[in-house]
């Protein structure tokens, strides 16, 4: 039986984990262009986490390492986006108290 019908034949399914990692990092990158890093790092944190819970049935384990990484960049983004806002509303607030 020629392999390109083999349903035995191991699936290699790294498309999502290198999305998922090259999301997280163009997310990173672009942390001031909020518009652009809040999807990109939700979309990391979603292709990380379909990519980890499809690795599990999978011997080779192949791109786990990439969604884990995309995963965790995706999370930092929208951890620091959170963190940023915040500095930026009290720095409004005690403005706006200023005046």
């Amino acid at each position: 039986m020629s392999e390109i019908n083999n349903p035995n034949q191991p699936v290699n399914n790294k498309g999502l984990a290198i999305a998922s990692m090259v999301c997280g990092i163009v997310g990173i990158v672009t942390l001031c262009i909020v518009y652009l890093s809040i999807p990109l790092a939700l979309l990391a944190i979603i292709f990380g986490g379909i990519m980890i819970n499809a690795n599990k049935t999978n011997p080779n384990k192949e791109g786990r390492g990439m969604a884990i990484a995309g995963l965790v960049l995706g999370i930092i983004t929208i951890g620091l986006i959170i963190i940023l806002s915040l500095f930026a509303a009290s720095g409004a607030y005690q403005l706006s108290n200023l005046m």
